[in-house]
């Protein structure tokens, strides 16, 4: 009885964790997504400079949290939901 409780006791500790982290993926991506709108603006706003490389960096980063994160395509839905659908990589 005592064993049992403490593995539920385990188990919800466990569960609460994963949710934590997900949740500080989640948050990051969100970051580095607003990161990536303001960087596609200044790439629009000023056509000398070319800031390609920095908004393929960002997108490789929101993507590999999105593969930390454990569910990929709904991580990215989340991230990315007024874009495009079939666009995850954030271009319309």
């Amino acid at each position: 009885m005592k064993l049992m409780s403490l593995l539920l006791l385990l188990f919800g500790l466990f569960c609460a964790s994963c949710t934590s982290e997900y949740e500080e993926r989640l948050n990051e991506a969100k970051v580095l997504k607003n990161r990536l709108e303001t960087v596609r603006k200044s790439n629009m706003n000023t056509p000398g400079v070319n800031l390609s490389e920095e908004i393929a960096k960002i997108n490789d980063d929101i993507h590999f949290l999105a593969v930390l994160s454990g569910n990929k395509e709904l991580f990215l839905n989340e991230i990315f939901s007024d874009y495009n659908v079939n666009s995850f990589d954030g271009s319309q």
